[in-house]
């Protein structure tokens, strides 16, 4: 009954540990497909050990012999879709050997419990695997050790292989190596054990506690890869696609942690600038997007080389803002000056791009949104357009 136990526990175990990936969602790790069947699998031969236990207490050899070729037949189907989820969920050429390895043995078992089905029926031939007596006594055979044997060599040779992986492997893809390589040292152990016990559910035991490790590492991998999808979303949302800089997405979401800071009283020294190009749509009705895309960088270019370090959120068209804090806010003045300093040389120079700047700080005591300071600056910003279009046309009558 002790025997059957262990086979019944770890059904439990599996059941309850993998229930994230047979129930809940879709998993979507490398392999998931051949993970499930191989547990499947294990699950499968936890069954037919389970019942193995029983069955061979109660001395009934018929039941027994059937319920041990399926065992085999269940290790079999194991090592297959363990091979070819390895395969899939280390995702290097090198490991389609692995896959092999595993079709490989799952053939060799297939045979050799084909030739030990003839020893049940004719007593004459040789049992390749095992063998039950009259009286029910189990006894295993030459077969069965080499099956055992061969398996060890390759969950050896995986281990090595994915323990000596580890160091020149991506970061990402360290810890698959790792998970492999402890199931693979799990299993070397328990079969050797079962070797030596041959009545002892050694192997059932390697399961049970290799594919609970083995798990820990697949979700944890799964969750990684989660969350830098998630980090890698975050990040084309709050990026400018044309310019590179923050996009207005950004900006709302920052525009939110300032306000939060004005409620709580933390904010007193706060600047915003708002940037405009001048006659963008000019330049696309004249030139086309391409032309237009291109003044809209080498805008952006500018408005970043004098404030260097500074985020610059695009938060329309042409239409570039910047918050001052800390040391950047100390010095506005004197970046604004230089900004607006750039702009005049442009404009005397005849080069096209030319961009209108307003600035205004935050009041405290009177402000309460950072969108206070923001249409005050869009308002000084509006001033100084109209007067660069006024000295633009004085240019150019010159």
């Amino acid at each position: 009954m002790e025997y059957s136990l262990v086979g019944i526990l770890a059904i439990v175990v599996h059941l309850i540990v993998n229930i994230d990936v047979f129930f809940i969602g879709k998993k979507k790790f490398s392999g998931r497909k051949f993970y499930i069947l191989f547990l499947l699998s294990v699950i499968l031969y936890h069954i037919t050990d389970g019942f193995w236990g029983l069955l061979y207490e109660n001395h009934l050899r018929e039941a027994v012999w059937i319920d041990t070729m399926v065992y085999f037949i269940a290790m079999a189907i194991s090592i297959l879709f363990w091979g070819m989820f390895v395969y899939r969920y280390l995702e290097t050429k090198n490991n389609k050997a692995f896959s092999y390895i595993g079709v490989a043995l799952f053939v060799l078992q297939i045979v050799l419990i084909g030739l030990n089905t003839i020893s049940f029926f004719n007593p004459d031939f040789p049992a390749i695997l095992f063998k039950v007596t009259s009286g029910c006594v189990y006894s295993a055979t030459t077969g069965r050790y080499v099956m055992l044997s061969i398996q060890v060599v390759m969950f050896l040779i995986l281990a090595i292989y994915t323990f000596s992986s580890i160091r020149t492997a991506e970061s990402s893809y360290k810890r698959r190596f790792l998970s492999i390589g402890i199931f693979s040292l799990f299993m070397i152990v328990a079969i050797t054990l079962q070797v030596l016990f041959p009545l002892m559910p050694m192997y059932s035991l390697g399961f049970l506690v290799g594919v609970t490790a083995l798990h820990t590492f697949v979700v944890e991998d799964e969750i990684a890869n989660q969350r830098h999808e998630l980090e890698e979303a975050r990040s084309a949302v709050q990026t400018d696609p044309l310019t590179g800089v923050m996009s207005k997405h950004a900006y709302i979401d920052y525009e939110a942690q300032i306000d939060s800071q004005i409620d709580e009283g933390k904010i007193s020294e706060l600047a915003v600038i708002v940037f405009d190009l001048n006659d963008l749509k000019g330049i696309n009705d004249t030139f086309g997007h391409e032309v237009g895309d291109e003044y809209i960088v080498k805008s952006c270019q500018i408005i970043s080389e004098v404030y260097k370090n500074i985020p610059i959120y695009r938060v329309g068209g042409d239409e570039f803002t910047i918050i001052l804090t800390g040391d950047e806010y100390h010095d506005k003045d004197a970046l604004f000056e230089e900004f607006n300093n750039r702009i005049n040389a442009n404009l005397k120079k005849r080069n096209p791009i030319v961009i209108a700047a307003g600035m205004s700080s935050f009041m405290p005591g009177k402000d309460t949104t950072i969108l206070q300071v923001f249409t005050r600056a869009d308002s000084e910003m509006y001033k100084r357009k109209h007067h660069l279009k006024a000295h633009h046309s004085h240019h150019l009558e010159a």
